[in-house]
């Protein structure tokens, strides 16, 4: 593998993460719907957009959490030194 490969795919992983973060944010009503324990009318949708789907909120979230768990372990890997037997600095 070339060496620029774990920190653009890092990159890639953190961006991935990044974007869905954002999008979790500005549908926060829909995250917290999905969590409520109580599904009564606690939460209160105000004028605008409709909801979105719970699948759409579940991929989501899936991606935030992959996005970030796997930067964390692809740099806990870099870091501990087993990544330099497979990177070519030639390449």
């Amino acid at each position: 593998m070339p060496l620029w490969f774990f920190p653009s795919l890092i990159g890639i992983l953190a961006s991935s993460s990044l974007v869905a973060g954002i999008w979790l944010v500005l549908h926060l009503r829909d995250l917290a719907r999905l969590f409520s324990a109580d599904r009564s009318n606690d939460i209160v949708r105000g004028p605008g957009k409709r909801h979105a789907f719970r699948g759409r909120v579940w991929l989501a979230l899936f991606i935030f959490n992959a996005g970030w768990i796997a930067s964390v372990w692809i740099w806990i890997f870099v870091i501990g030194g087993d990544a330099n037997a497979v990177t070519d600095a030639a390449a």
